[in-house]
């Protein structure tokens, strides 16, 4: 399974990562600059700012006037689009492979010469604000999700939705958002990333003509605030909305990462999630949903890939009329037998699975750039590529212990969401 993204790679004199993954399917490229900064890494007063300077790169440079970067992408019949995470800002472009030197050539311009005015900022904080709202203000689990962010994380910025607060939003100037550019935004922390029907040996000298000049800067340690022991607390979140139609419980669990000093069991804890809900074919799914019809849905999620440790959670939507406290206890009874025993057919299931969504992956070029988004969360390209051969390595012994290190706590958070209507205590 080694060697399925096979991507060809080069590192310029000025630290700028280039990583190009070879797809001839069709005559078309994705293009992403990954930035080795996140919301995690904002200044506390202005969290979100990250995701702010998303918005100000599509405003223009010293050479492509205001607004005019997407219509020109556009125009060339290409789509772009960026996003921020707690952990990376990721500018992303897909378009014909004629139009590539277009793409790199103003990839590498807003890298170094970016340029906005102050009445620009004015105008974006309000857009920002009117996405704010959009997102979590008014979204029926907009507050839930908030305070559920918290609850999980009482001083490191994960606890802070990537968006930021209003207040944050508020705090944004001209002269944070241009600090926060230069501090950042520089080739050695930057991986330039290319897949579609081209190669390194096409590329690179495209890459060298436009990135090569650029400078290096130092750039700062990403320190984050130490998230202090919860001691054993779990805390309960109820949240009722009208506007929700179902009952929906959630588990939040603390689990180690890549970067831990329990990191053996990333890997484990990843077919773990496979096992428990990954798809409508598991026992976990079939119990709940299909034998017992407990629930309409059931599922696990384990976020490995983040800089720092985040969660592993289950999540259930009940099926109408159902007791809650039925289902809370049944679901405790089957993690019970879960931590006794789990077989090996059960997790070579499971690896087979997540062995097939790895070599889905491969299918499409932009689903490999977001493959190695990973970088920005200290894994290597050689981890990214040993990915399926560490899971096939995976035992059920080791699944199991990993699940007891993990579901063999109380959860850190409990969820439940119900209908704007009287519901059991």
């Amino acid at each position: 399974m080694a060697g399925v993204f096979n991507p060809q790679m080069k590192t310029l004199s000025n630290g700028l990562q280039v990583i190009v993954i070879p797809n001839t399917m069709a005559p078309i490229v994705s293009v992403g600059v990954l930035y080795k900064v996140g919301t995690a890494d904002d200044p506390s007063d202005i969290t979100g700012i990250s995701h702010f300077l998303e918005h100000m790169m599509f405003k223009g440079t010293t050479s492509v006037p205001t607004a005019e970067f997407k219509r020109i992408i556009l125009e060339h019949g290409g789509e772009t689009n960026a996003l921020t995470s707690f952990d990376y800002t990721l500018y992303h472009t897909d378009i014909a492979v004629e139009y590539l030197e277009l793409i790199l050539k103003m990839e590498a311009d807003r890298m170094a010469n970016l340029a906005f005015t102050e009445k620009e900022v004015a105008a974006e904080r309000d857009v920002v604000l009117e996405e704010r709202r959009m997102r979590l203000d008014n979204h029926p689990f907009g507050q839930a999700y908030e305070t559920l962010l918290r609850a999980l994380r009482w001083y490191h910025p994960y606890g802070v939705p990537p968006i930021g607060h209003p207040y944050h939003i508020q705090n944004y100037t001209y002269q944070a958002v241009r600090d926060h550019y230069h501090k950042w935004y520089t080739p050695n922390n930057a991986v330039l990333m290319i897949a579609g029907k081209t190669t390194l040996e096409q590329v690179l000298p495209l890459v060298e003509k436009y990135f090569g000049g650029l400078n290096a800067r130092p750039v700062p340690e990403r320190i984050r605030i130490a998230e202090p022991s919860h001691q054993g607390i779990t805390q309960h979140i109820e949240q009722k909305n009208p506007r929700n139609s179902l009952i929906l419980l959630n588990w939040y669990y603390e689990a180690p990462n890549h970067r831990s000093d329990l990191s053996q069991h990333c890997y484990p804890l990843m077919v773990l999630s496979q096992v428990l809900g990954g798809n409508s074919t598991t026992d976990f799914y079939r119990f709940f949903v299909e034998d017992k019809k407990l629930a309409l849905n059931i599922s696990s999620s384990y976020d490995d890939t983040s800089y720092d440790p985040q969660f592993f959670s289950l999540s259930a939507t009940l099926a109408p009329n159902m007791d809650v406290n039925i289902f809370k206890k049944e679901l405790a009874l089957y993690l019970q037998k879960l931590l006794a025993t789990i077989s090996d057919a059960e997790v070579e299931k499971a690896k087979r699975d997540l062995l097939a969504q790895l070599a889905f992956m491969r299918d499409g070029n932009k689903n490999s750039l977001m493959v190695f988004t990973s970088l920005a969360a200290g894994l290597t390209v050689e981890q990214i590529e040993k990915w399926g051969d560490s899971i096939k390595a995976v035992t059920a012994e080791q699944v199991l212990t990993a699940a007891r290190i993990v579901l063999g706590k109380p959860a850190l958070v409990t969820m439940d969401l119900y209908p704007g209507t009287d519901h059991p205590s």
